[in-house]
């Protein structure tokens, strides 16, 4: 029972090419098929946390290798949304200026997990990382589904439309997100001293530098 939850993630991370393969040469058809299966890899998400917590199976390799499975997967649907074009415009379905932005974060923080691991800590999601998580996969859904009209307060929008804004809230959580997570991870690895040392190192010692950074 207590890797069951590793199994499940190591199942979300082989969906991933599932989808990637799905988008690369899209049809109505398999465009539903890709959202059936990222929406199927997004549920496994919850599904493996929730069996951790209650069978107390939460372990420190699965607390590193969920939130990689997460990014890769998040990642992967960015990625090959570019690669979706409007039929009338040409224009991508989801900026890049937008995924450069969420891809930029993703690295610092799996920077900072790595350099974390190299001191054996391991830092957890804070509240707004969870936020952004929730939101990301609703907007990448949306965007998905690019061309239905929902009635949003009072106004008719299409599905890109509301995933592009879901998407954009999810940046600023992400951005709160990896500012708490840098924190707590200088905090818990004693980089504090280190940082606060640096004054010094100007005036001819040798700063306590960040190992990795």
């Amino acid at each position: 029972m207590r890797n069951i939850p590793n199994y499940i993630t190591f199942a979300r991370l082989l969906l991933v090419p599932l989808f990637v393969v799905l988008l690369l040469d899209p049809t109505p058809f398999t465009t539903k098929l890709a959202v059936a299966v990222f929406i199927c890899a997004a549920f496994t998400d919850y599904l493996d946390g929730a069996i951790a917590r209650r069978y107390a199976a939460v372990s420190d390799f699965g607390k590193l290798l969920d939130p990689l499975a997460d990014k890769l997967l998040v990642m992967a649907a960015l990625v090959m949304l570019l690669g979706l074009r409007d039929d009338m415009y040409g224009d991508p379905w989801v900026p890049g200026w937008m995924v450069f932005l969420v891809l930029a974060r993703e690295i610092w923080i799996t920077g900072m997990r790595g350099v974390s691991a190299t001191k054996g800590l391991i830092v957890p999601a804070k509240s707004a990382g969870k936020i952004k998580n929730v939101l990301q996969i609703v907007a990448i859904v949306f965007l998905l589904l690019h061309s239905p009209r929902f009635e949003f307060f009072g106004l008719m929008l299409t599905a890109q439309v509301i995933g592009l804004y879901l998407l954009l809230f999810s940046i600023l959580f992400s951005y709160v997100g990896a500012y708490e997570y840098t924190m707590q991870a200088f905090r818990a690895a004693g980089f504090a001293g280190g940082l606060a040392a640096e004054p010094e190192a100007e005036n001819g010692g040798q700063a306590g530098g960040v190992p990795g950074s």
